[in-house]
């Protein structure tokens, strides 16, 4: 899946998510959807690299559960791969400038 065609949830403290990358980029609000069970609202996000991202880290937490969602340039795009198919540079790149997504990535790898 390519970034540009994702969102990301955001309903306070039970679904959330935080964004990690190697150069700034902006999250930006796209509506609100009206959930009757549970939640009031549910926020949706889309993320836009910067010029210079190579690589960007979706934390995303829903309920109990906690994923990684990991995104690689290719050219204008931002392609879906799996924490654990990633090259060894970028992987070391990953986890020396976030060394908490360690912990996650071996429990929680998102496909």
């Amino acid at each position: 899946m390519e970034l540009q065609q994702c969102r990301f949830c955001y309903a306070g403290s039970d679904m959330n998510f935080a964004v990690f990358a190697d150069d700034p980029c902006r999250t930006r609000y796209v509506k609100s959807i009206p959930i009757p069970i549970g939640y009031t609202e549910v926020e949706l996000y889309e993320i836009e690299p910067g010029a210079g991202t190579r690589w960007i880290v979706v934390k995303q937490h829903n309920d109990h559960k906690t994923t990684l969602k990991v995104f690689l340039r290719k050219g204008n795009r931002f392609l879906e791969n799996s924490m654990v198919d990633l090259l060894r540079e970028t992987k070391k790149q990953i986890l020396q400038r976030f060394p908490k997504l360690a912990v996650e990535s071996r429990h929680r790898i998102a496909a």
